[in-house]
C-alpha cells in the first residue's frame, strides 16, 4: 500500500473563473491556507501538476519537506475549452455546462477535453505514484484530477464525487494499492478542510 495526500491548489487571483489549462497564480489568501493546511506535516515526495497555482503551493511545499520533487504534467487539470477562464455565473445560463456537471462522462465541454482523456493520463500518473518505494507522497493537483483519481481509485462515478468538498487547499488522504487482476484501487483514509482546527 502506498499513502497519497492529494492536495488541491491554493486559492488563485482569478476569482470565481473556471480554471482549466488557463493559468492564474495563488493570492495572499491561498498561500495562507495552503500555509495552514501544510503545517506540522512532512513528505519526502512532492508530485505537482505545471500550472502556475500548483507549482506555488508546491514551492511552499518544498520549504518544509521533500527529498524528492517533481513535475508531471498528467497531473494538470482539465482543458475546459471554450468555457476556460470564463466565470462560472456567465456560464451557468448555457445548458451544455450543467449538463456538464451532471455527466462529465457524457457532456464534454466545447473544443474540450474529453473525461476518457482525463481518466487515461490520471490512471498512468496514479500507476507511478503506486510504483513509489518512499512514502507517503503528496500529490498537488486540481478539482478536476483529484476527482478523477477518487474515481478511479474507489470505482465512484464522476457525478458522485461532487458530494465531496474538495476546495481549495483541501487535503485527501488515500491509501492505494495494486491488485494483480484488477489493477489500482484505494480507500480514503482523512479529509482535511482548509480551515479545519488540528490537534498540535
Amino acid at each position: 500500500m502506498t499513502r497519497v495526500d492529494f492536495l488541491r491548489h491554493g486559492e488563485t487571483e482569478a476569482g470565481d473563473r473556471l480554471l482549466g489549462r488557463t493559468d492564474a497564480p495563488l493570492s495572499a489568501a491561498g498561500r495562507k491556507a495552503v500555509a495552514g493546511q501544510l503545517a506540522g506535516t512532512r513528505w519526502p515526495v512532492i508530485v505537482s501538476s505545471p500550472l502556475t497555482r500548483a507549482r506555488e503551493t508546491a514551492e511552499i511545499a518544498t520549504e518544509r519537506s521533500a527529498k524528492t520533487f517533481e513535475v508531471d504534467p498528467d497531473w494538470r487539470e482539465m482543458d475546459f475549452g471554450g468555457w476556460d477562464g470564463h466565470l462560472k455565473q456567465e456560464l451557468a445560463a448555457d445548458p451544455r455546462f450543467a449538463a456538464f456537471y451532471r455527466d462529465p462522462e457524457t457532456s464534454p465541454p466545447p473544443n474540450g477535453e474529453t473525461a476518457d482523456a482525463v481518466r487515461a493520463r490520471v490512471k498512468s500518473a496514479l500507476e507511478r505514484v503506486a510504483a513509489r518505494d518512499e512514502t507517503p507522497v503528496l500529490v498537488i493537483a486540481h478539482g478536476g484530477t483529484i476527482r478523477m483519481a477518487l474515481a478511479i481509485l474507489l470505482g465512484l462515478p464522476l457525478d458522485r464525487l461532487w458530494a465531496i468538498r474538495i476546495g481549495c487547499a483541501t487535503r485527501v488522504g488515500v491509501e492505494i494499492g495494486v491488485h494483480p487482476e484488477h489493477g489500482l484501487w484505494g480507500e480514503i483514509v482523512e479529509i482535511v478542510q482548509p480551515n479545519e482546527e488540528r490537534a498540535p
